[in-house]
């Protein structure tokens, strides 16, 4: 890997513009919460549900170290090591609010991601012009789609919409692209460096599928070094050195053991996985790439000039190999699979258009830059113009709330009274990133099993269609100590259900906290 030189205008320029379009989401939320007088949770994104669950982490590792589901009620194993979110909850016990000490990841994510494109580029390109193409197209591709029928974009293969309350998937990226630019410098000098192990181990910590690509790119890469005289074997690179092969591979391999294991030994990550276990058009994801993609194929022409450039041919492969993993029983997610592919697919587009003798076309320099211009702009506007159609306040969404509701989650959050709180789902979601409590119903990932039998009765309860008896059942079963009405729920079916099981009620305005008696709360929901 070359000695890289310090940003440049052009640079800081676009690292400056990556950071201003990461927080278009929050910002726009800041307005919606300001202007109709609203909360925000501090979500993040089109979906506030990982947001939360993200926060919900917080709390938990800031409790127990360790991470448990927070989203039952029962007790759940304190199991989940992921270092991004146990440094947060190291804040919060400092007394950081949990989502600042989450949204702190966005800049470090950001920056990590850009870094690691322009070392790639700065490695694999000679030419400034086709450096800063490359580093462009990396950053901010993006194509519409179709997705579920609805025009869209492929927001995993975005690393724009990736800064949109995803971070630890762009850390993960940065964080295997990195490795393997150390691992093909380790490799070239004969050395055996703990390094792109350790970068490949914590990417699939912070981020499994990152750890699973590294390793399959790796495996791919070094099978074809072994035979010298092989197509994809770049001329003058040696066979792979075994110990420095095992090592990173042993280091990478080890995390994607342990959630192995999660999903196979604890009960609740084997529920939450099979729940993520969705199928996705491939075909939609194919269209969003192809305009990158087709370019990119140009650069599969001839032998790889160096193994970091093998690497990069080897991520596509990679990437459909772990897309396929994703869609059997061991695997969950697919669309995680494509996070980070812009990278290689820009780097080889720019290396195809050179070896295709593309770039001595007659303004060559102009119509290269129109093409990166029609792969970044208008997607990129398309995307920033139809956010507000996931992010804008809609009944379910617990991306804002209320402020009375704001302020029974505050209460929730202040009291020392042990206990769990049963709610509607919407608020059920924000309550164990707000109130560090666990809830009854929220994530349907998580609040395990039976999900939408959990959201039914909650919801019955809460519109006092249960009757009295009924209602003291849900209460008794699910062991909670709290039953909290938001705003869109009457207050008063629930007072009346419940008489004689209420220990105290807290009024917020429109939003009510009733405390149970001790022995009203007796189940494990």
């Amino acid at each position: 890997m070359r000695t890289i030189r310090g940003l440049d205008r052009f640079e800081l320029g676009l690292l400056a513009l990556m950071g201003v379009l990461s927080l278009w989401v929050a910002g726009s939320d800041v307005v919606v919460a300001l202007s109709r007088g609203l909360r925000w949770t501090h979500t993040d994104g089109f979906f506030p549900a990982d947001q939360l669950q993200y926060l919900a982490w917080i709390q938990s590792s800031a409790s127990h170290g360790l991470i448990s589901d927070l989203y039952v009620l029962r007790s759940t194993p304190a199991d989940y090591l992921q270092p991004a979110i146990m440094l947060s909850a190291l804040l919060v016990r400092l007394g950081m609010a949990s989502w600042l000490a989450l949204m702190l990841w966005k800049p470090a994510a950001v920056l990590a991601f850009f870094l690691a494109a322009r070392a790639l580029t700065a490695d694999c390109l000679e030419r400034t012009f086709d450096r800063r193409a490359a580093l462009v197209l990396a950053l901010l591709y993006c194509c519409v789609s179709d997705v579920n029928g609805s025009l869209g974009v492929i927001g995993d293969m975005m690393p724009m919409w990736q800064s949109w309350g995803y971070p630890f998937g762009l850390l993960g990226v940065a964080l295997i692209t990195v490795a393997l630019l150390r691992y093909a410098r380790a490799r070239g000098t004969g050395a055996v460096a703990w390094t792109p192990g350790l970068l490949g181990g914590l990417a699939g910590l912070l981020h499994p599928w990152q750890g699973e690509l590294m390793f399959v790119v790796l495996v791919i890469a070094e099978l074809a070094c072994l035979r010298p005289g092989a197509r994809w074997a770049p001329e003058g690179v040696r066979r792979p050195g075994a110990r420095l092969a095992g090592l990173t591979l042993t280091l990478v391999a080890a995390p994607l053991l342990y959630y192995f294991a999660l999903g196979h030994l604890d009960p609740v990550w084997r529920m939450g996985q099979a729940q993520a276990r969705h199928g996705f058009s491939a075909l939609a994801v194919l269209i969003g790439a192809a305009p990158l993609l087709l370019v990119a194929l140009l650069g599969y022409r001839g032998r790889p000039a160096s193994f970091v450039e093998l690497a990069l041919r080897a991520w596509v492969p990679a990437t459909i190999v772990i897309w396929v993993f994703s869609v059997t029983a061991l695997g969950a997610t697919p669309l995680h699979a494509v996070n980070g592919l812009t990278l290689p697919l820009a780097v080889l587009a720019v290396l195809g258009v050179r070896r295709a003798g593309l770039d001595r076309l007659g303004r060559a320099r102009v119509l290269a830059c129109g093409a990166v211009a029609l792969a970044v702009v208008p997607g990129t506007a398309y995307t920033m113009a139809y956010a507000h159609t996931f992010t804008d306040p809609q009944p379910g969404n617990a991306n804002f709330i209320t402020a009375a509701d704001a302020r029974a989650l505050d209460w929730l959050h202040a009291d020392r009274m042990p206990g769990g709180v049963l709610s509607a789902d919407h608020l059920g979601s924000a309550v164990p990133g707000i109130t560090g409590r666990r809830s009854y119903v929220g994530n349907c990932l998580w609040s395990q099993p039976d999900c939408p039998g959990r959201k039914a009765r909650a919801r019955a309860l809460l519109d006092g269609r249960l009757g009295a008896a009924a209602a003291r059942r849900v209460v008794r079963g699910s062991g909670a100590r709290f039953v909290l009405g938001g705003c869109s729920e009457p207050p008063g079916p629930v007072t009346r259900e419940l008489s004689g099981a209420v220990a105290a009620i807290h009024r917020f305005g429109c939003a009510t906290v009733w405390q149970l008696r001790p022995s009203a709360a007796v189940g494990h929901g």
